[in-house]
């Protein structure tokens, strides 16, 4: 494989999406302290010329680097939903999601600077801000992603091996015929999708050939049908039938179930990885 060959592989791996509003805004704050003490340091651009108070105006910059992130997360992210589900972001789709962020602060800290050391905008100007902003911020941000990429992968490689080598997946829980779901036996369950007002069951027939059922239904009331079977939450939207399971590999968002007579892959996100570890 050529370079750009592992540029593209690296780009299309899968990348964790952080949805927890407690950790993204601890993200934006480590961001904004970044922002803060680099331009302290290392005085980019022109901040070698101011003299005084320069801590105070570093800081300034910090405040602008918070409020673009977060209004960026928020709106960008929450309120147009840009960055897509969970399982299907990638890398790529973070590199894009940082330079709009990258975009934001230089649009925030662009106004802050105007304002505060020339008393007007001349938006012909900003164009420079853009590039001297990406110019300091994009090399070290993909490094640390490619960085988090590789890191992350590795170490759900690692627990999904331990989970195959020791056969942890198999559980002393044994099919139930008797027991249905919407009118499906447990036992013929592959997993179980939640897709907005409705749930997509994916089951073998009685000639073993893969059928989909969509009914009108939630997550929460199957979880509550199948309590205390082999069908266990690994997602919020996915349930699957651990009887079902093949294997187990890895990636960055977590780890992968391989399912028998099955070509779609199931995710498990971080929360519920130690559910298939214990």
């Amino acid at each position: 494989m050529g370079f750009l060959g592992k540029i593209k592989e690296i780009a299309t791996k899968p990348f964790y999406l952080e949805e927890d509003p407690f950790t993204i805004i601890k993200t934006v704050a480590v961001i904004s302290l970044f922002v803060t003490f680099f331009l302290y340091h290392f005085e980019p651009g022109d901040m070698s010329e101011v003299k005084s108070n320069k801590f105070l105006v570093c800081m300034g910059f910090g405040f602008m680097s918070f409020f673009a992130c977060l209004f960026y997360e928020l709106f960008f992210g929450r309120v147009l939903g840009i960055k897509g589900k969970a399982e299907d972001y990638k890398f790529w789709k973070w590199i894009l999601h940082m330079m709009g962020i990258i975009l934001m602060i230089s649009l925030f800290n662009f106004i802050y600077i105007r304002f505060t050391f020339f008393g007007n905008i001349k938006w012909e100007l900003f164009p420079y801000m853009v590039s001297g902003t990406l110019s300091v911020g994009i090399f070290p941000v993909v490094a640390i992603g490619a960085w988090s990429v590789v890191r992350q992968e590795r170490k759900y490689q690692k627990i999904a091996k331990e989970i195959n080598d020791k056969h942890l997946i198999q559980d002393e829980l044994k099919s139930n015929s008797s027991i249905e779901v919407l009118g499906i036996p447990i036992s013929q369950i592959k997993y179980v999708e939640a897709m907005q007002n409705y749930v997509k069951l994916v089951y073998t027939n009685a000639n073993g050939e893969l059928k989909e059922s969509l009914e009108r239904d939630t997550l929460k009331r199957i979880v509550e049908l199948t309590k205390e079977s082999q069908i266990i939450k690994c997602h919020r939207s996915y349930l699957v039938n651990k009887e079902a399971i093949n294997s187990m590999s890895g990636n960055a968002q977590g780890l992968v179930l391989s399912l028998a007579n099955c070509p779609k892959e199931i995710p498990v996100s971080r929360k519920f990885v130690s559910k298939f570890r214990s």
